[in-house]
């Protein structure tokens, strides 16, 4: 129990303070591949879930980032991975970076396009570049001390002044981003593996939920129907009903059968 309000105040703390630095007008976020009647599902920036997948536009994009490394800089203990994924942003990110790097154990840059040192920096300040890697397509926030926190998201395939991704202030997921980020630089990997299992999962979870939820209005909508008519409910009727719902039921869990196999096939 302890734990869990540990979290829970790391995620209010996280949230209420990327509230701060919005504007009034742009305190909802959507959540991605989920939606109500077809409709999409927004919800306030207080009331996110770490773990969960949202479409952010730049300026909650930049408000997570920016929370993050303010609590990185206030702590002051582990390594700290920024992004810049914008060509020209590293350049004009200088001083920036070096009163970051001042206030964190270590800093870890991603850059696109051409970089070098940090001006004055020292070797507390790690440069990498990542042009042509998978991770120029990412937005990177990511703080490995205590507490441990990462914001990620990248491109939105179907709306690109859209970013989809998460939050999360889990050690193991983080564990597994950095893993991954290491295998990129190094030019081991080519995918952003971790992110790309997250996003399938969390794509699957949220398609049987739309299908359980839909199947169950359906189902609502025939009972109310046959105890307005109980005389249409015949035994072949009922039957067909009952057949309907167990077939049902085994197309839902086929769902995340498909995408477990395609997690585990050499694509990923």
């Amino acid at each position: 129990m302890k734990g869990r309000n540990i979290e829970k105040s790391t995620e209010q703390a996280l949230t209420r303070d990327v509230l701060q630095r919005v504007p009034p007008g742009q305190r909802f976020v959507q959540e991605a591949f989920t939606s109500d009647r077809r409709r999409p599902v927004l919800v306030r920036l207080s009331e996110m879930h770490a773990d969960t997948f949202y479409y952010f536009d730049e300026i909650g994009a930049c408000a997570f980032c920016d929370a993050i490394v303010d609590s990185a800089m206030h702590h002051g203990n582990g390594r700290l991975t920024l992004s810049c994924s914008v060509y020209g942003e590293f350049q004009s990110q200088q001083r920036r970076l070096q009163r970051i790097a001042s206030k964190v154990e270590r800093l870890r840059v991603l850059a696109v396009g051409a970089c070098g040192r940090v001006a004055g920096g020292d070797n507390s300040i790690s440069v990498h570049g990542i042009t042509g890697t998978v991770l120029a397509n990412y937005r990177i926030a990511m703080s490995e001390g205590v507490p441990h926190l990462l914001f990620v998201c990248r491109e939105a395939a179907s709306d690109r002044q859209r970013a989809v991704g998460f939050f999360t202030w889990d050690a193991e997921t983080i564990d597994q981003i950095a893993d991954d980020i290491e295998l990129i630089l190094r030019g081991i990997a080519a995918r952003f593996v971790t992110f790309e299992r997250l996003q399938m999962l969390h794509e699957t979870t949220q398609r049987v939920t739309r299908e359980l939820e839909s199947y169950s209005r359906r189902m609502e909508l025939a009972i109310r129907r046959a105890r307005r008519r109980p005389d249409l409910l015949t035994p072949a009727r009922f039957d067909r009903i009952v057949g309907q719902a167990i077939t049902k039921m085994e197309q839902l869990k086929e769902i995340p059968r498909r995408a477990l196999r395609a997690i585990d096939s050499p694509r990923y």
